[in-house]
């Protein structure tokens, strides 16, 4: 079965930077075809699982500019200080949201709270159809357009359906793992830090009155940023050699690791969730686009998790190319309208490309740079780490630019 459609822009994957984008777009006028392979359902396998996402000042700013932040409000936890330090030698910074003029320097919340919110305004936005489960299997780049292959399965015994449909751009918002950047061939770089994440929410005897800590150890990075209640995201990396003990511990044995390195910062650790673990990688695509095809968020780069940098440059990946949007329909005669706009026209991409291509490098040298450092096992490095907090503690001016460039990528 095959039947044709028409769109301004196809989607490829509905994980929160496809939604962000889609519902942006639908914004400004732009027909949005979005392709999600797994159902939005509660206890269902999807994009928003059982983490907590770290969101940036500047990433709340875009989601409240594209209305959502409200209905996100009442599932949020405000991060208004960050404590800094490394177990073992001396040094630690801690960052405050008043030095920096704003209510929270980031927000704590559930990837399923973040999900079921960003689907609900998009079903209900005119702009945007919506084909789940689906997947975009080809496309075939042509002049004036590109025609997305893409495979609907059905519950029926007769297999997928396929739908053909023509649109100026196709966006690769599929995640690492991206099926449009292996339909383009573009090249992947990746790094394996031979290491894991290990996930779990943590509670303690105190409330964390919306403190954050992460405290760096040569075996790899911890951190407890807050949730609602007594309630704390818990990450912790540790090594391959390591992975396999930790997943044999029981919820006493996992909650001694994790204090050992974190020290009680709150009281004693009191319950702790089954745990996600994932293995710790950065890739990167320096071609972000081709023909008619972006790449963007985790498609086009994931980093280490140490700054909490991942989904918050997807969506400056989306500030970015909306804001460029934007100043192209202003800059448009009058007579005409925002749907007259290629957005796949070469230009436009080559632009986006050479706006972001600097950004997502100083991300992740940030990222890449901190674990580099702080994972370095010679003294003399670990107590110049501590001589660089503490210099950063005494230097309110040089806090305040790391602490906007952390809330935000600014410079």
């Amino acid at each position: 079965m095959q039947q044709s459609m028409k769109s301004d822009v196809v989607i490829a994957g509905g994980g929160p930077v496809g939604l962000m984008l889609a519902l942006g777009l639908a914004q400004q006028a732009q027909k949005v075809l979005l392709a999600e392979a797994f159902l939005p359902a509660e206890n269902a396998p999807n994009s928003f699982d059982g983490r907590v996402l770290a969101l940036s000042h500047g990433s709340m700013l875009v989601l409240d500019a594209l209305g959502i932040w409200h209905d996100l409000i009442p599932f949020v936890t405000e991060i208004e200080h960050v404590h800094v330090s490394q177990k073992g030698y001396l040094g630690m910074t801690t960052l405050h949201a008043e030095e920096v003029g704003v209510p929270a320097l980031g927000y704590s919340i559930q990837s399923s709270d973040l999900g079921r919110v960003l689907w609900q305004h998009v079903n209900q936005c005119s702009n945007i159809q919506v084909l789940c489960p689906a997947r975009v299997v080809d496309f075939e780049m042509q002049p004036e357009a590109v025609c997305v292959q893409i495979a609907i399965d059905s519950t029926l015994d007769t297999g997928s359906a396929v739908t053909e449909v023509e649109a100026q751009l196709i966006v690769g918002a599929d995640g690492t793992n991206s099926q449009v950047r292996k339909i383009l061939q573009l090249p992947l770089e990746e790094k394996s830090y031979h290491a894991f994440g290990v996930l779990a929410q943590i509670e303690t005897e105190m409330h964390p009155n919306n403190w954050s800590f992460e405290r760096f150890t040569e075996e790899g990075p911890v951190a407890l940023l807050p949730m609602k209640g007594h309630a704390h995201k818990a990450v912790l990396v540790c090594s391959e050699t390591e992975v396999e003990y930790i997943k044999g511990l029981n919820d006493s044995e996992f909650m001694a690791l994790f204090s050992s390195k974190m020290g009680e910062r709150l009281g004693a650790f009191t319950q702790v969730s089954p745990r996600v673990i994932y293995p710790l990688k950065e890739t990167y695509v320096p071609q972000m686009s081709k023909g008619r095809a972006l790449l963007i968020g985790n498609a086009s780069h994931t980093q280490h998790p140490v700054a909490a940098q991942g989904l918050n440059l997807g969506i400056q990946d989306i500030e970015v190319l909306l804001n460029q949007l934007e100043r192209r329909i202003k800059e448009m005669p009058t007579e005409m309208n925002s749907q007259s706009i290629d957005l796949g026209f070469p230009d436009f991409l080559t632009d986006y490309a050479a706006l972001r291509k600097p950004a997502h490098e100083k991300v992740m040298g940030l990222t890449d740079g901190l674990i580099q450092i702080f994972q370095h096992r010679s003294p003399i490095v670990g107590h110049l780490r501590g001589l660089g907090l503490m210099a950063m503690q005494a230097m309110p001016t040089v806090k305040r630019r790391f602490a906007r460039f952390a809330m935000g990528g600014q410079k």
